[in-house]
């Protein structure tokens, strides 16, 4: 147990230490977030203002970036992952044009593809394990 805690760890030292709101990083000269590995992670402009205007104003206030995409293999299946949260999952299901439905969302592999060319330095894969 205390191995696979620290695998997923080291799969995931490229997450956020904390995630940001939209709005604060669209009031920066140079958006970005501190990762877990000490290292820095920098969002486009263009990114952050195609999902703003996805949102209201109180949801930029809310949403909190990145957006993280859950692999679970164990869980859901190879090549299938879940975009967790309500504002999360609007954003997710207008660029795949696809209708929101509660708060979570199931993507696959080409939807993945497509959701990561769209949206490459605002969504992040999380690893996950059901144990």
């Amino acid at each position: 147990m205390r191995i696979l805690s620290r695998q997923l760890q080291l799969l995931n030292s490229h997450l956020a230490k904390s995630r940001r709101s939209l709005e604060s990083l669209l009031m920066e000269d140079e958006p970005f977030i501190e990762l877990r590995d000490k290292s820095e992670h920098y969002f486009k402009r263009e990114e952050l203002r195609k999902i703003a205007n996805l949102l209201t104003p109180r949801e930029r206030q809310h949403l909190r970036l990145p957006i993280y995409i859950e692999l679970s293999s164990d869980k859901y299946g190879g090549g299938t992952a879940r975009i967790a949260g309500k504002l999360e999952v609007k954003i997710v299901a207008a660029i795949l044009g696809k209708e929101p439905s509660g708060d979570a969302l199931f993507v696959y592999r080409p939807e993945l593809r497509a959701l990561r060319k769209e949206l490459p330095t605002t969504t992040q894969y999380m690893f996950t394990v059901s144990i």
